[in-house]
């Protein structure tokens, strides 16, 4: 699921459309499978309406998809709900990679004297869920970042950090400020 990215380019009024379609092409790259492009214009959705909002609201991303596929996959996120992140056992397919990082979102409780912390837990939720734990761990990452930001990253995490092959962390904080700034 690396299409959270897209999610920051289309942040502007009016751009809900354009990152529907955005989120199918880069989808298709790898997936053949449409409900992996309906996964990641859920997620899309998700994360940009975090952003704008500071809120997850599964009915944003739900209005994106077509009707019968909506009713899909708001019985999926409601499931999803109700389980342990350890019950999606299909490694590999999207659509229950996202049902598991939604299962550790909904699922682990928000600290009321630090919501923030709900980050940490969430995403350690989600990788001892098991089995694709980097990919779900990535998705709930990508929702939970969106609401609370890199200063809900735990320290010792960003120390973590290295970058990417000629980037160090804070090269990736530049580029990722400067993909938030251009789509604004």
């Amino acid at each position: 699921m690396r299409t959270a990215p897209v999610a920051l380019v289309y942040l502007a009024d009016g751009a809900e459309d354009v990152l529907t379609e955005a989120a199918t092409q880069v989808s298709a790259l790898t997936h053949y499978d449409p409900e992996a492009g309906e996964a990641c214009v859920l997620w899309c959705h998700l994360i940009r309406h975090a952003v704008r909002t500071g809120r997850l609201d599964p009915a944003e991303g739900l209005r994106h998809l077509p009707d019968s596929s909506a009713s899909v996959w708001a019985e999926r996120l409601v499931g999803a709900e109700r389980a342990r992140p350890r019950d999606f056992t299909a490694n590999g397919w999207v659509v229950e990679a996202l049902q598991a990082a939604w299962c550790a979102i909904t699922a682990t409780p928000v600290p009321a004297s630090n919501p923030a912390s709900h980050l940490k837990l969430a995403l350690e939720a989600a990788v001892r869920g098991g089995r694709d734990a980097d990919t779900v761990a990535a998705i709930a990452g990508g929702l939970l970042g969106a609401i609370h930001g890199a200063a809900a990253v735990p320290g010792q995490w960003h120390r973590l950090l290295h970058g990417w092959p000629g980037l160090t962390g804070e090269d990736l904080v530049k580029l990722a400020t400067g993909i938030a700034s251009a789509a604004g």
